[in-house]
């Protein structure tokens, strides 16, 4: 009975010290779940999170998909945080023999969150830095601007949210890290902002897929200077239908966009299925049309948007003055052409590929 009653007084005084971490330069906020419903990916500020887990255990392990337990705390201002025990695990088969710290899948499975847009949802993307070489830290932030280039040219696109990411690592090694990354709507949060529902990418062909929004994510790939997609099998592409409409017609919606031109990654290389030798080349994967008048409002929309997107690069105070001039004079490129949307339509009729791409 003394040994039952010795138990329960320390797991009363001890487990909530699991709400601080062995830092003692950093305190975590208590669990606040009076919180009124908020919205992770309504605006563009970044916040802080923390990840409590055994890290050591994590890059050891990563290559084999296992979920490990975690401490989740979203710090949504300074005063109000979700602290949640959450499972997570290693994503992305590239990334996970490349990176020595690969991207994560977050589980709410067993520890739902709730009062904010993320209720309900069960798994989410957190895109991290990979490695601590600055130039990597530095892909993860183009990447990031490269979704939200295309959040400001269609809703039916993955918002992002840029987080500051405090990496605890209760392993033997005891590493603590603070980097950047970002976290990906889920796709059940954008089917519900939308008003639509997913398809099955192995159901969709080249002539299931609504043609103005096919161009328009086209153009945007050509724009990023990005190969790594394709409509046959879903390659880094979701496909919604919407519940507005009439319509047999999907959306699709692109992601990953890490082997782009825009991001310029060292271990990023064209696809076989193109003919540039470099990935800061560009080639039209959209499909070829009989008609122009949807390439040219696309065009457009990109012109139209040309201040937003550049006030998107020049504001980026994260990434240094050489990576925006960079980022400026590749994206100069595209406006260069679109100028005289003759030549883009050229350059479109010649590499346009066939409805079964």
């Amino acid at each position: 009975m003394k040994k039952v009653l010795f138990i329960t007084l320390c797991l009363y005084f001890f487990v909530p010290a699991i709400a601080q971490i062995s830092d003692p330069g950093y305190l975590i906020e208590p669990i606040n779940e009076t919180i009124e419903q908020t919205s992770i990916f309504d605006d563009n500020e970044p916040f802080d999170l923390t990840l409590q887990y055994d890290i050591t255990s994590f890059i050891k392990n990563k290559y084999k998909g296992e979920y490990l337990d975690a401490v989740l705390i979203l710090h949504l201002n300074e005063t109000d945080s979700i602290v949640k025990n959450i499972r997570l695990k290693a994503r992305g088969n590239f990334r996970k023999g490349h990176c020595f710290f690969p991207p994560i899948y977050l589980n709410f499975k067993t520890d739902p969150i709730q009062n904010t847009d993320l209720e309900g949802i069960k798994k989410m993307k957190l895109v991290t830095h990979c490695s601590s070489s600055k130039v990597y830290e530095y892909y993860i932030l183009k990447e990031y601007l490269a979704y939200r280039v295309y959040n400001e040219l269609s809703e039916n696109s993955f918002r992002v949210k840029l987080v500051n990411i405090n990496y605890v690592d209760t392993g033997k090694k005891g590493r603590n890290y603070r980097k950047e990354g970002f976290l990906i709507e889920p796709l059940e949060l954008l089917v519900k902002r939308t008003n639509s529902v997913e398809v099955d990418p192995k159901l969709v062909r080249g002539g299931d897929v609504k043609e103005l929004d096919m161009d328009r994510v086209a153009i945007f790939e050509y724009f990023i200077g990005n190969t790594d997609w394709r409509v046959k099998g879903g390659h880094n592409m979701k496909y919604i239908k919407s519940m507005e409409e009439v319509t047999n017609k999907v959306i699709p919606v692109p992601y990953d966009f890490d082997y782009s031109g825009f991001v310029n990654a060292s271990y990023a290389f064209p696809q076989e299925w193109t003919t540039i030798k470099n990935v800061t080349e560009r080639e039209y994967l959209g499909y070829c049309r009989n008609s122009n008048e949807n390439l040219l409002q696309v065009i457009d929309e990109f012109v139209q948007n040309k201040e937003e997107i550049y006030s998107l690069i020049n504001g980026f105070q994260l990434l240094s003055d050489k990576e925006r001039k960079q980022l400026q004079r590749f994206t100069k490129g595209f406006f260069d052409e679109a100028k005289n949307p003759k030549v883009l339509l050229g350059t479109v009729k010649n590499e346009c590929r066939g409805i079964d791409f």
